[in-house]
């Protein structure tokens, strides 16, 4: 078995894979106007067949011991417990995590099959504790269900359940420790995001609030101990007499390019070597269709992309120029 290194001799042993470009919200800082993304039709994105080869190959030709499932929202897909299933049966032979990045709002009645089908980490999105500023970011009222879910989430074994919360200023910085206070009798994680810039996704600088900014707000009244990261992307705090774990993801101010270790796969298969760049042109699903293309011959292939990585993202104000960035076709 071959690590997935590429030039800068950057181990990626973390996949994540977009299962749909589609969700039922419409959250701000992803795409505030539908009419500025088209979407993907059915046929064009990988099938599940499709998706249970490209896993096999990760799984048998790299060290890949992660594996996390996004969208769009994953959960809107058709059938979707039953991919799990599948994914399930390959976990029994072979040794890695896989996880799910959810808006929380289709959770609550498929946890119980989640768990049960191996699934290790839940991270879910939920940007306010307050009910007009959920509807004002997300573009509907699915409070309630979306807090149902994570606290349902968080009676199960799980090995880790986070909460993914992107901070905006002057419009939810103001709920920092608000967060602490709801949720610090439990061990869930809650991860602070700073705003990052995508494809018509409004962002500019006197909306950004660093990570360094959000932890001081927080030691106005709780204090924060720093913990060793069980990752390479967040800055990990322990509330101070509680089991609530408090992490900031400094992809802007202070990013993690160096020892990136991701590999993402859009929906319809082409491979992200970054969350900022230009996908590859490499098309993943008519070769995982066709079977007169080996799995070895795909796996070269997709260790020969890696090579184009860029050692790190591009300035803020190059990235808020970028048109082929649109969060809900890439996938997070």
């Amino acid at each position: 078995m071959n690590k997935l290194t590429d030039k800068f001799r950057r181990v990626h042993d973390y996949l994540r894979i977009s299962l749909t470009d589609k969700c039922n919200l419409q959250c701000l800082y992803c795409i505030p106007s539908q009419n500025q993304i088209e979407k993907f039709q059915h046929k064009n994105i990988l099938t599940y067949e499709e998706l249970t080869r490209l896993i096999h190959i990760f799984v048998k030709y790299f060290s890949v011991n992660k594996i996390r499932f996004t969208g769009g929202e994953p959960l809107v897909r058709k059938n979707i417990l039953s991919f799990f299933e599948q994914v399930h049966e390959i976990k029994k032979s072979n040794h890695f995590e896989i996880g799910i990045t959810t808006n929380g709002t289709l959770l609550e009645d498929k946890i119980e099959s989640l768990h049960s089908f191996g699934m290790n980490r839940l991270n879910i999105s939920l940007d306010s504790l307050q009910r007009n500023k959920f509807i004002a970011i997300a573009g509907k009222d699915l409070f309630d269900t979306t807090l149902r879910s994570i606290n349902k989430a968080l009676k199960f074994d799980f090995d880790k359940v986070k909460l993914n919360a992107v901070i905006i200023k002057n419009i939810n910085d103001d709920e920092l420790i608000h967060f602490i206070d709801q949720f610090h009798n439990t061990n869930l994680n809650i991860r602070f995001i700073e705003y990052m810039p995508f494809s018509g996704n409004g962002w500019d600088d006197a909306k950004f609030i660093s990570w360094g900014e959000m932890k001081s707000i927080i030691e106005t009244k709780y204090h924060l101990k720093e913990i060793e990261s069980d990752g390479n992307v967040a800055k990990d705090f322990l509330v101070d007499g509680t089991n609530l774990k408090v992490s900031f993801i400094s992809s802007i101010s202070n990013h993690f390019c160096y020892s990136c270790n991701r590999l993402r796969i859009t929906s319809s298969g082409k491979i992200k070597n970054c969350l900022f760049a230009q996908s590859e042109e490499i098309n993943l699903k008519s070769m995982l269709a066709d079977y007169s293309f080996g799995d070895e011959l795909i796996a070269e292939m997709i260790s020969n992309s890696l090579q184009n990585k860029w050692f790190k993202h591009p300035s803020t104000d190059e990235l808020a120029k970028l048109n082929h960035n649109i969060m809900m076709s890439i996938g997070g």
